[in-house]
């Protein structure tokens, strides 16, 4: 019971996160790019795609911000991540140092206390962005 409770408390904050990146990553126009394969998204067919997979019990690199990135649905889903595409991109943008850290998240576990303050923390974040960006967005 308790594993379903921190289940859902890390989906939540899990949401939020990737919509603060998917918000962050799109330009004025409301487009993002695919940081797999380059494809050029409208807001609504974008999503918050992981490089370190989140897991199920949704380790601490689930909610690291640069851990996620835009991707088209064919990536994310379709080809599982993409991993060979995403890998060439966060390698550019990070360099290899970086990955390793992100890599070490996923052996971290937070607590339910921690995730909802993540949880917290992106929602006023992803309101904040929105309003700067002068995008209308539903923020539940």
């Amino acid at each position: 019971m308790a594993k379903q409770h921190k289940r859902i408390h890390a989906a939540k904050a899990c949401k939020y996160v990737q919509l603060y990146v998917r918000l962050l990553e799109i330009d004025v126009n409301g487009y993002g790019k695919c940081c797999s394969c380059g494809r050029l998204l409208a807001w609504n067919e974008t999503q918050g795609g992981h490089f370190q997979p989140k897991g199920r019990s949704y380790n601490a690199a689930a909610f690291e911000e640069d851990n996620v990135h835009i991707q088209c649905g064919s990536c994310n889903l379709g080809k599982g991540g993409n991993p060979a595409g995403y890998s060439i991109y966060m390698t550019e943008t990070y360099g290899k140092k970086a990955i390793e850290e992100i890599k070490a998240l996923s052996y971290k576990v937070l607590d339910c206390n921690q995730i909802d303050e993540i949880a917290r923390n992106y929602k006023q974040k992803c309101i904040d962005l929105a309003k700067t960006k002068n995008f209308k967005v539903n923020i539940p």
